[in-house]
């Protein structure tokens, strides 16, 4: 099952278990989930984080280096859009774990905060969607159609009024429908096949820009 969802109502329903077993997926130095027992990150943050086990491990690398069903709850956030292989991935996420929660940035939001990072090997490599109808996440190659114009603190300023249209949040249990969907995108009568052909980049804004002149 899986649905959507929000962090604060997630992060609630952990402080409420205090008892669980939380894995944080991609940590970062501070981490993410403040509930979290065990961080898991590519780097050694040395003198943090206190109080936690810490992991240093590539999520790339597959299998996972936890047991079956390890941790009560997985904390995945800002990670899947990054992973090679987002199927196993995901396969091994609910392998270690009863139940979870899975934030990722919507397509656009993809493109105007981080469209400089494609030759970054760590940078994004999926636009993440999730099917309501069907329950499940489609997963299809990210590709840069707009310039970065946005940068992290602007967009952080904006989460409290727009953050549902900023990031795709779900919570998980017990299993994960999830699939890599085509690149054919259709509006008003016109069909793009990205796998095909990827129109030119462009500035969000820019024919106002250029009233603006």
């Amino acid at each position: 099952m899986i649905k959507r969802s929000n962090r604060f109502d997630i992060l609630q329903t952990l402080e409420e278990n205090p008892d669980w077993n939380v894995v944080d997926l991609g940590s970062g130095e501070d981490g993410s989930c403040e509930h979290a027992t065990t961080f898991v990150d590519l780097n050694d943050w040395a003198t943090k984080p206190q109080n936690k086990d810490l992991v240093i491990h590539d999520l790339n690398n597959l299998p996972l280096p936890f047991e079956d069903k390890q941790f009560d709850f997985c904390w995945a956030s800002h990670i899947l859009e990054h992973v090679k292989d987002p199927i196993a991935f995901m396969k091994e996420v609910v392998r270690i774990s009863d139940r979870g929660y899975i934030e990722v940035p919507t397509p656009l939001i993809d493109n105007l905060v981080s469209g400089d990072d494609i030759h970054d090997p760590y940078g994004h490599k999926w636009w993440v969607y999730y099917d309501d109808t069907n329950e499940k996440i489609v997963v299809r190659p990210r590709r840069n159609l707009v310039y970065k114009t946005v940068d992290i603190p602007e967009l952080n300023s904006l989460y409290p009024f727009f953050r549902s249209s900023f990031v795709v949040e779900l919570y998980w249990e017990n299993d994960i429908d999830i699939e890599i969907g085509d690149e054919i995108y259709s509006y008003e009568g016109k069909t793009y096949n990205l796998s095909e052909e990827v129109p030119p980049m462009k500035i969000l804004g820019e024919s106002r820009l250029r009233v603006q002149r």
